[in-house]
């Protein structure tokens, strides 16, 4: 825990002194007033008897000053604390520097998160932690009612502007207030330092990156997917953007290693269709995605009869990825049976199917990785569906600058800045894969040297 400490007040021109200032200038007078009195006494013999009463009197008011003075400093406002985990003596040297960045020019100009008041400008606690990687960590800005300065649009590309020269690798990617409202926390990460995963064009080349968590994938350096905390994935991005490679390349493959099974359907006949054993006929897609349903019934039979909760705990269930690539070229394809033979009814066969994985597939170890162009509603999945695939979401290309896009999966981030994103990059938001992982944060996909 940080040692508590008093408010800082940078005086301004024509600013009133505090109460302690005041009686620390009337301690120097009173102190300097009796220091005369017993020179002069001193030099001047005879002056002595006279001067004592007087002398006795300006060390009284030395004394009640001194004690005055005491008090008021004892009496000043206090900072808010905040608890700063341990860092590696490197990682304290850095964050020494970042945080001497943050002077009062930079915190009353700059941020202006400073507060104006009669007796100048207050200026809020400042904490600067880093990990011992030296690769992200945050900055801790005291919450003097400032809040309101600080949550403005873009604010957190202006505390990132600060973080300037040798230090422009740093970026701050989110921020939030404390639990107690006493803080703003402003998380920075190193950004010019890839955290791509490089896989060479081999048989072999995935099995480095198999987790010893069956149930857990790697998809960059510092980004794994938990499929047993969040269930499904939905992935958006336009053509050439890079989907179809991380999605069968590398996600599909990497499972199979793994040990689960797979099956890859896609509206567009591709290879990875042929080589994971899917369909890329609308009705028989649907038709699959029905099987799949009896088959998660049937698990949750089994489940239940060996009274366990999920299928973590049954010994012997493999991990079940269901692919569906192409899904609006999937949906227009149902839309347009169902106009040619009305009593079909395929539309709603697969909404109903696809709803059911979704919803319970989680507990039979059944997991969606959803994959479109587009995530709306004609474009992807059915509404209910959708809320269910929307806890880990990845979107490359266009549709991760687009603000139409991030809204129907990943809400509430709509408003981010406009960034220019290459093939095979994008942003990413997986719920259970670390608190940075929370917010849509920069990706990119792994990449083959082929």
């Amino acid at each position: 825990m940080v040692k508590r400490k008093f408010r800082r007040v940078k005086p301004t021109p024509n600013c009133k002194p505090q109460g302690y200032q005041l009686f620390l200038i009337a301690l120097v007078v009173t102190t300097i007033l009796t220091a005369l009195i017993i020179l002069v006494s001193q030099t001047i013999a005879i002056l002595t008897k006279y001067l004592f009463t007087p002398l006795i009197y300006m060390i009284i008011m030395d004394l009640i000053n001194l004690l005055l003075l005491l008090y008021s400093w004892s009496q000043r406002e206090r900072v808010s604390t905040i608890s700063i985990p341990t860092m590696s003596s490197e990682a304290h040297r850095l964050s020494k520097r970042l945080k001497r960045l943050f002077n009062d020019k930079q915190i009353t100009d700059v941020l202006k998160l400073s507060n104006a008041t009669r007796y100048g400008n207050e200026m809020p606690e400042l904490h600067v932690w880093v990990n011992n990687e030296l690769s992200d960590g945050y900055i801790a800005i005291e919450n003097i009612a400032n809040w309101e300065r600080a949550d403005r649009e873009k604010f957190e590309q202006r505390v990132s502007g600060i973080l300037a020269g040798k230090y422009q690798r740093f970026a701050v990617v989110s921020s939030e207030l404390t639990a107690g409202d006493s803080f703003i926390i402003f998380y920075f990460e190193d950004t010019l330092t890839s955290q791509r995963l490089h896989v060479k064009d081999e048989i072999d080349s995935l099995k480095e990156f198999i987790n010893d968590n069956n149930h857990a994938l790697r998809l960059s350096k510092d980004l794994v997917w938990y499929s047993d905390i969040t269930a499904h994935l939905s992935i958006i991005a336009r053509t050439r953007a890079g989907k179809s490679v991380l999605a069968g390349r590398y996600m599909a493959r990497l499972m199979v290693l793994q040990g689960w099974i797979v099956e890859y359907n896609s509206a567009k006949y591709d290879r990875y269709v042929k080589e994971f054993n899917g369909q890329s006929d609308p009705i028989k897609i649907v038709e699959r995605a029905e099987y799949w349903c009896t088959v998660m019934d049937k698990r949750l039979e089994e489940i239940n009869e060996a009274n366990k909760e999920k299928y973590l705990e049954m010994e012997e269930m493999l991990d079940i990825c269901l692919f569906f690539d192409e899904l609006g070229n999937l949906n227009a394809s149902l839309e347009s049976l169902d106009k040619v033979d009305k009593t079909l009814k395929i539309t709603a066969r697969w909404t109903t199917a696809i709803n059911r994985l979704s919803a319970t597939g989680a507990s039979a170890g059944i997991h969606i990785i959803a994959i479109s162009q587009f995530g709306t509603k004609e474009g992807f999945l059915p509404s209910l569906a959708r809320v269910n695939c929307s806890d880990a979401v990845i979107m490359l290309g266009g549709a991760a600058d687009s603000a139409d896009e991030r809204k129907y999966l990943v809400s509430g981030f709509a408003d981010m800045p406009k960034r220019s994103y290459g093939k095979g990059q994008g942003v990413a938001r997986i719920l259970g894969s670390g608190k940075k992982w929370e917010v849509p944060h920069f990706f990119e996909t792994p990449w083959f040297e082929d």
